[in-house]
């Protein structure tokens, strides 16, 4: 009876052991592969989208393949629509995602996210003959076109009596909702509507709202916590050393 108890003992200690390892086995993994693969929405300029080649560019972009050197390996990018990001990353499809993404205390409940390396605030873009939206509170009684399931989103619903939201799954949809007079307004982060309206002249920037409250983070698996302590302490050299600043100058200076 005794040797069967230390027997199961043995095969209980294993398999805590063998669990304890998966859990922190995902940057080994990285390491041995000599890649570390990035889930991101390309669709979301500046911080990333296609060039006219159809290459993968932008801040976000940029930014993770400086990572990966610190980390010394390379970086693979894996364009997924929003709306999939996070299940894609939940099925190991991704190691992390980078696309924009804001902290926010439901997201974090179910993921794990890095220190803030972006901040930004909500921007509302109307067409340019519009001069009835000044606030956020001038879109009740408007049809406002969002990306499903972002900080825009999410600071839209917030308002009360805003008569439709239109959800998309690119930011591109929503703006030609604008700009073909079904939808008043586009709400999205301020980084990507800035960068927008050089692109669309037929638009502007009405207002911004919740200033300074979105912090973008890299987002991976609960429980990553050898692999996030890793991205933090990259994310801390990359903006000691200067480089950060460089890639933030390239895009947004």
């Amino acid at each position: 009876m005794k040797k069967h108890l230390v027997f199961l003992l043995v095969i209980m200690v294993g398999i805590v052991g063998l669990s304890s390892l998966a859990m922190a086995s995902t940057l080994d993994e990285i390491k041995a592969r000599g890649t570390i693969i990035i889930g991101t929405d390309a669709t979301y300029p500046p911080m990333e989208f296609h060039d006219e080649e159809g290459n993968i560019i932008g801040f976000d972009i940029d930014l993770g393949n400086a990572i990966a050197e610190v980390l010394g390996v390379k970086a693979e990018f894996i364009d997924t629509a929003w709306d999939g990001i996070f299940p894609a990353l939940d099925s190991k499809k991704f190691d992390i995602i980078m696309s924009s993404t804001s902290i926010t205390e439901e997201r974090l409940k179910s993921k794990d996210m890095s220190d803030s390396y972006y901040k930004t605030s909500q921007a509302i873009a109307v067409r340019k003959d519009d001069d009835s939206i000044k606030g956020p509170e001038d879109l009740v009684g408007k049809v406002v076109a969002v990306q499903i399931g972002t900080t825009g989103d999410f600071a839209v619903s917030e308002i009360e009596g805003v008569k439709e939201i239109k959800r998309f799954d690119t930011t591109d949809k929503a703006y030609i909702e604008v700009l073909n007079k079904r939808a008043d307004a586009v709400v999205n982060d301020l980084s990507e509507v800035s960068f927008r309206m050089k692109l669309l002249p037929d638009m502007k920037v009405a207002a911004t709202f919740k200033e300074g409250e979105d912090n973008y983070a890299i987002t991976m698996r609960k429980g990553e916590t050898e692999l996030l302590a890793a991205i933090n302490e990259a994310l801390a050299k990359i903006k000691e050393s200067g480089k950060y600043q460089e890639i933030y100058d390239k895009w947004f200076v």
